[in-house]
């Protein structure tokens, strides 16, 4: 349903804010309403759609967990920015696709000894080490997710004493001559605890979502392993697969 198009009563199997939330929601998905522009207030939504204020509050609530608004004190309630679209890739070329201005700062960049699954996947030799790599991905300045990675120390010798606030698939595209090539990933919603809230700039216990990966080259050879942690208000997953032509 859009607004704009006629009123139609909400499904009775929904709540009444879940529908007025709906039509909040397709407003600004339908760009009807700019980033940063005043949402209309609880009176307002109220009149408009024949509900209680406290109908009208927990709609602008729900958007509000959802990212689709944000409330500033005295204020009033605003519409937030689009969230920005990601597939499994460099965070680098995603952002310069999307005209976001990509930025990096390095939280931990140290060499630890692997556990033995990691070392397996990582073709670690016996006695071997690992980088873990953590840094903060920013977008227009704004954190937006959180990369733990895990690479073969003997396979990337001295990878840590290169700049680690670009592109580190450029680097080992450049200097190892390794080309990232395809991952395995899933995605998976959490919350965040306090390190990560604080790192993003968000509440603990805000949603978030979990891209785990493993990242192959193009001799199918592990080249890195790793949890990335993107803020649920800010960003969302595109997916692209085939279907097996049965019944939906």
């Amino acid at each position: 349903m859009r607004v704009g198009s006629e009123r139609r009563p909400p499904a009775r199997s929904s709540p009444l804010y879940s529908w007025v939330a709906a039509l909040l929601r397709d407003e600004i998905e339908a760009g009807r309403l700019d980033p940063h522009k005043s949402v209309p207030s609880e009176r307002v939504l109220s009149e408009r759609y024949g509900v209680s204020r406290m109908t009208a509050r927990h709609a602008l609530e729900t958007l509000m967990r959802e990212g689709y608004v944000y409330r500033s004190p005295r204020r009033g309630t605003f519409v937030a920015e689009p969230r920005l679209r990601f597939s499994v890739g460099s965070f680098t070329r995603v952002m310069s696709d999307a005209d976001s201005t990509p930025g990096t700062e390095v939280l931990a960049a140290v060499t630890l000894d692997p556990d033995p699954i990691m070392s397996a996947l990582l073709g670690v030799p016996a006695g071997g080490q690992v980088y873990l790599l953590q840094r903060l991905r920013t977008a227009k300045g704004e954190p937006v997710a959180i990369e733990n990675i895990h690479l073969s120390a003997a396979r990337f010798p001295d990878l840590l004493e290169y700049d680690l606030t670009g592109s580190l698939w450029e680097i080992l595209r450049t200097r190892y001559d390794v080309h990232p090539a395809k991952a395995d990933a899933r995605v998976v919603a959490v919350t965040l605890d306090r390190f990560e809230a604080e790192t993003l700039g968000v509440k603990p216990g805000s949603p978030a979502l979990v891209l785990s990966r493993t990242v192959f080259d193009a001799e199918d050879e592990v080249v890195e392993l790793a949890r990335d942690v993107y803020r649920g208000d800010r960003t969302e997953f595109a997916v692209t697969a085939p279907v097996d032509g049965g019944a939906a």
